[in-house]
């Protein structure tokens, strides 16, 4: 897909892609009354129909994630004010990726099924994340492992 199918609108970068899990900045479009960050077309046609939509803050020093879904595909937005760090595992990997941000600013993460994900709030603010799913949660798809604590 070109920015031309895109409005002419450049959405980010890429930060870091394997099998299962794909990282993007998003540059803040900022107008003078707040944070503004657009998804790209392309990550909303990978995740197709939105079943399940929410919104957390994760408190300084906690996690949120240390899971994995079974059969559904997430888009996880992090929208941050000092550190977050991120972590993965892909299917079948055994290394587990890691990624680091610092001062301000948003990304998104393109999950797919059976990847592990968790996400640490190392700053001294609360950070936001907006999560949408393809699917409903579902305790008997969502497998629970640490990846950071």
């Amino acid at each position: 897909m070109s920015e031309s199918d895109l409005g002419g609108f450049d959405f980010g970068f890429e930060l870091g892609i394997e099998l299962g899990f794909e990282l993007h900045e998003l540059p803040d479009r900022d107008d003078g009354r707040g944070a503004a960050f657009f998804f790209d077309a392309a990550t909303i046609a990978w995740l197709g129909l939105v079943a399940e939509l929410h919104v957390v803050a994760i408190a300084p020093g906690k996690v949120r994630g240390n899971h994995m879904h079974r059969e559904r595909r997430e888009i996880v937005f992090v929208h941050y004010d000092g550190a977050v760090e991120v972590a993965w595992r892909s299917p079948g990997a055994r290394e587990i990726g890691t990624k680091r941000f610092e001062g301000k600013g948003g990304f998104i993460a393109r999950i797919e099924p059976g990847t592990l994900h968790a996400f640490r709030n190392s700053g001294r603010g609360f950070v936001e994340v907006v999560s949408l799913s393809n699917g409903c949660f579902d305790p008997q798809e969502t497998h629970y492992e640490t990846l950071l604590t």
